[in-house]
């Protein structure tokens, strides 16, 4: 670690990471989420040294339908030897890939939609630690959510489609 990183600057590291979501159709209409996938970090910046700063990865708390959003409970890790605050932690749909989409069925990004995590917090992981939104105390439904929009027409090709997820978040040495 530099000297300057030890007297208080605060690089800042922009991490994105993907994650794929399967969602298959159940007979009831409704999406179900398997276990939390993991994602594989791609930087674009640094703190002070190490390609593994921090990671995110998350899956679905709950099963999706069209018009039906599930919060994300995101699980943080940070491999540092000191605490780093995250903000601006975003997620967004990157791909779709639908099997049983077609012509007449089709599913694309658009027949998703998801929200941010809300109030613009800031988080803050001690050293060395994993947790969870739900572990740092935050309600889920301050959580980013994803979900299927509910569009007039048939649906059906969005059915056993993965999503590609990704995360990113700014990170900075914590005080």
């Amino acid at each position: 670690m530099s000297n300057v990183a030890t007297k208080g600057f605060a690089p800042r590291l922009v991490l994105t990471v993907v994650a794929v979501v399967t969602l298959s159709l159940l007979a009831s209409g409704s999406f179900a989420s398997p276990p939390s996938p993991s994602g594989d970090a791609v930087m674009a910046g640094d703190l002070a040294g190490s390609n593994e700063s921090f990671t995110i990865d998350g899956s679905t708390t709950a099963p999706i339908s069209p018009g039906v959003r599930a919060p994300l409970d995101l699980r943080l890790t940070n491999n540092r030897d000191f605490p780093i605050s995250l903000t601006d932690l975003r997620v967004t749909v990157r791909k779709v890939t639908a099997p049983n989409a077609d012509q007449a069925h089709p599913c694309a990004i658009r027949d998703f939609a998801w929200d941010q995590i809300l109030n613009r917090r800031t988080i803050t992981l001690p050293a060395r630690s994993t947790r969870t939104l739900s572990n740092l105390g935050l309600p889920p439904a301050s959580w980013p959510h994803v979900g299927m929009l509910d569009h007039p027409s048939d649906q059906d090709g969005c059915q056993g489609a993965s999503l590609a997820l990704a995360y990113t978040a700014t990170g900075t040495r914590a005080n």
